[in-house]
């Protein structure tokens, strides 16, 4: 084992892994025993948690968590070779005296989130596992509505294996009935209604979402966001350009639909919708239209 981790990155998930193996290379812990948490609300006992002898003798666990490593790492690099460090934050800033320091003395690793190319992959892996077949499209869709968060991933994977058992195959109709989608797949589908101008049900997805809490101005940001993907979609198409999707760099499955979204509205109608969006955000902001009323008036226009 190392004495000192220093553990950062989007994908907590992997990283809570990783704690949790330090964590099993010691007989015992016990929080304030031999396991201490220091974050910038204790910082200053940091010095006697390195020094003292705890209940369980001199070996102990000290997780220093979300500082911007805002400590003496000499402190640290100077102590015990009992005590074993993990240092936890969602970023660092490499140009730091103390991440250099660190880099010196310290195994650092970086937890990424998965790609979405291989998040497909670990599904058809994990599937695989359990004796369970689903299809690169299937698996991409699945991926399209869980996200990129794996926690969220391994979640929805172990109610697909408990729904189905051994020797069963994942189809689409499947995943939507078993698998929670997360927001960007909501306003995929009120988006979705939306292209085939089915305004009530469109309101009626909006209500519902609004329902469980989630900001209308992330709603309308997620959805002018979609609107300008097609824009330029569309803008490609008109132009000839046959690798569209190499150039925009855009989730395959997303693609296809929007893809197929685009034909249903001229260049300039998308145009014309980007410019409600941003009329919409002018007034909003100025509060000279309501958040809620004006973004069900431009699902009734588009």
């Amino acid at each position: 084992m190392s004495k000192i981790y220093l553990f950062f990155g989007e994908e907590k998930y992997d990283l809570d892994l990783a704690v949790e193996k330090i964590k099993k290379g010691f007989d015992k812990l016990e929080v304030g025993l031999n396991l201490f948490y220091v974050t910038n609300d204790n910082l200053d006992e940091l010095s006697t948690l390195c020094d003292e002898v705890t209940f369980f003798g001199s070996k102990k666990l000290i997780i220093i968590k979300d500082t911007k490593l805002k400590f003496n790492v000499d402190l640290i690099s100077s102590a015990d070779d009992d005590v074993t460090f993990v240092i936890i934050e969602d970023s660092v800033d490499k140009r730091l005296s103390e991440y250099k320091k660190l880099s010196k003395i310290a195994q650092i690793t970086e937890f990424k989130h998965l790609d979405e190319k291989q998040i497909v992959s670990y599904i058809m892996t994990i599937l695989k596992k359990y004796d369970i077949k689903i299809s690169k499209e299937d698996a991409e869709y699945m991926q399209s509505i869980c996200g990129e968060e794996k926690s969220n991933i391994v979640n929805e994977l172990q109610k697909l294996v408990i729904y189905l058992g051994k020797s069963s195959i994942v189809t689409k109709d499947v995943i939507e009935k078993i698998c929670s989608k997360t927001l960007n797949a909501k306003i995929f589908d009120l988006l979705d209604d939306i292209v085939n101008k089915n305004k009530q049900s469109a309101i009626l997805k909006l209500d519902q979402i609004l329902k469980q809490k989630e900001s209308i101005v992330k709603i309308y940001i997620m959805l002018y966001k979609q609107i300008k993907q097609m824009y330029m979609i569309k803008y490609l198409k008109e132009k000839k350009v046959y690798n569209i999707l190499q150039v925009i760099k855009m989730h395959p499955y997303t693609f296809k639909k929007l893809n197929l979204a685009v034909d249903k509205y001229t260049l300039n109608e998308l145009k014309n919708i980007i410019y409600l969006f941003g009329e919409y955000d002018y007034k909003t902001k100025n509060g000279d239209m309501d958040f809620e009323i004006g973004l069900k008036e431009i699902i009734c226009n588009m």
